[in-house]
């Protein structure tokens, strides 16, 4: 059966749980012949009068029609003329796409479709978050299982000769399938890099782990965390938002999207409720008067001192080359040789920013309505492209304790 024959979620939900089932005897294989079931996780946001969900999609030539029950929606894109895939509202705020098309076609697929729509954003799980869920794998699983975590920390603005930058920011995100080795004909950049894959039984991971990170710093770069299946295999949550199913379960893939998502909304309504500043007006005797509600800054704290070189290529890259990852645009305003202001403008939902950085630091006022997702952004992308032993505060709040909520072990089961 194919996309375009499904009328109900039952049916949607039989197809892709079929396709994970197929998939039993291939796990084992070093040749697959049927790719794996995978799933993008969103952030949409209709702040400001933006365009609904379809709309957002429909600008990029993309059609959402809802099944007869429940809440998904096939997925019909007119360039391409075919089924990409299905679309459910899984948790407020948080579409996700479940698709099983290739990594090579969809991965660019829903980078463009996030980068032509400002309501739209990636989720973007910071190694801070991917130590949270990581406690969420150790309660869950047996110490048994066989765990899996990617570190990533690739330094973009470093280089070894402090030759000026000159690499293209808007082709320069890594794919989210990892290759640990260069082929024979590429050029290793001399600067900070840590790619790598650790595979352990969970009990020896839990007892190693801790020391490693407190001796090196990259190890705080979580790029891909996996969380075992019921059954063997795992679903592997990437740093951007992709999931790929790994087991022969969809129904049981859904439950761990539904949790990360849980654990990523709390955190960021937690972090709205702390941040946001702006005005409200209030009667003062006879006299109207304006109060200003003052949210806490985010801070986020350098491990060690940027070099005036660094500096410069990280304050290009963002604000002149408008990287985007981080998805941010402003004219920075120099007050010192390694200390900017800039009002800058979040492409996401196109709200305001007011940032300071400095070689030690970087503050961000965050006004009202502002979507939280901004943090996110940027506590990840500094994290896997700038310093990974960051400490991030909101007022005197850390951002690890906003993260550390309580969804509860039984939303995986």
């Amino acid at each position: 059966m194919d996309i375009g024959d499904i009328r109900t979620q039952d049916e949607a939900v039989q197809l892709l749980e079929g396709w994970a089932e197929a998939r039993r005897t291939e796990l084992g294989s070093a040749v697959t012949t049927r790719p794996l079931v995978k799933t993008y996780m969103l952030e949409h946001s209709e702040k400001h009068l933006g365009p609904s969900l379809g709309r957002a999609f429909a600008k990029s030539g993309i059609t959402l029609t809802p099944l007869r029950d429940g809440d998904f929606e096939t997925i019909w894109d007119s360039r391409q003329q075919k089924y990409v895939g299905f679309l459910e509202r899984l948790i407020n705020r948080h579409p996700v796409i479940y698709t099983t098309e290739k990594s090579d076609v969809m991965d660019p697929w829903v980078k463009r479709l996030v980068h032509r729509n400002p309501s739209l954003d990636r989720l973007w799980i910071s190694g801070m978050t991917f130590h949270r869920l990581w406690s969420a794998v150790l309660a869950q699983s047996s110490p048994n299982r066989f765990g899996r975590i990617v570190f990533q920390h690739d330094n973009l603005f470093e280089n070894a000769m402090d030759l000026p930058f000159s690499a293209d920011a808007d082709e320069s995100e890594p794919e989210a399938n990892i290759s640990m080795e260069p082929t024979d004909d590429e050029e290793v950049p001399e600067r900070k890099a840590t790619r790598f894959a650790v595979v352990d039984r969970l009990s020896t991971l839990e007892r190693i782990l801790p020391a490693m990170r407190s001796l090196y710093g990259p190890l705080r770069a979580i790029s891909q965390l996996r969380f075992p299946g019921a059954r063997g295999g795992g679903h592997d949550f990437y740093y951007n938002g992709k999931v790929t199913n790994r087991t022969d379960s969809f129904s049981e893939h859904r439950l761990r999207v539904r949790y990360v998502l849980q654990v990523y909304s709390a955190t960021t309504l937690r972090a709205e409720a702390a941040t946001w500043s702006g005005v409200e007006k209030m009667n003062v005797g006879n006299t109207e008067a304006t109060k200003w509600i003052l949210g806490a800054p985010v801070r986020i704290q350098f491990s060690q001192a940027l070099t005036p070189a660094v500096f410069d290529r990280f304050v290009e890259s963002v604000f002149v080359r408008k990287n985007r990852d981080f998805n941010l645009w402003g004219n920075p305003i120099r007050l010192g040789p390694t200390k900017v202001h800039v009002y800058a403008l979040d492409r996401h939902v196109a709200q305001q920013l007011f940032i300071e950085i400095t070689n030690t630091n970087i503050l961000v006022v965050i006004p009202a309505a502002t979507c939280g997702n901004s943090i996110h952004r940027l506590v990840t992308n500094v994290q896997q492209f700038l310093d990974p032993a960051i400490d991030v505060w909101i007022g005197d709040q850390s951002y690890e304790s906003l993260v550390n909520v309580d969804i509860g072990i039984n939303a995986l089961n």
